[in-house]
């Protein structure tokens, strides 16, 4: 009779198990439509320049938006002279990810060229900041 009674408490464990998982699974699914992806990219650093804080080939996510500059609260401190305070901003905007510069005194450089205003980045660019390189990824 105990068998019996254990039987059945395995079993119906096991049909909770299930019950609950395919519950969960259908929620995924059901849900998944509403959700945005984000493209995700990242700063792989080509030249450290003057900064000992960088290495080549270290790769930095850039999580929705990176500010590159001097002052310590920027998320990517760059001790380099020819950078400034606040010098550039990487942000994410309707589903596209900018390279901005923030009125720096030496400019910031995309793929050899100054930019002047906000401008969409690509896989393979390469940003130049004092005598920094990095590539997005």
């Amino acid at each position: 009779m105990t068998k019996i009674i254990f039987t059945i408490a395995i079993l119906a464990i096991v049909y909770l198990i299930i019950f609950y998982s395919l519950r969960i699974m259908y929620k995924d699914i059901k849900g998944s439509g509403r959700k945005t992806t984000v493209k995700t990219f990242g700063l792989e650093v080509v030249a450290p320049g003057d900064n000992t804080n960088l290495k080549a080939g270290t790769v930095l996510p850039i999580n929705r938006e990176i500010t590159l500059g001097r002052k310590e609260d920027n998320i990517l401190v760059l001790k380099d002279q020819y950078v400034s305070s606040y010098h550039a901003k990487i942000y994410y905007r309707n589903r596209e990810y900018y390279l901005e510069d923030l009125n720096s005194t030496n400019g910031t450089l995309l793929n050899g060229e100054k930019i002047k205003e906000k401008i969409t980045l690509e896989a393979g660019d390469e940003i130049e900041v004092g005598s920094s390189v990095f590539r997005v990824i």
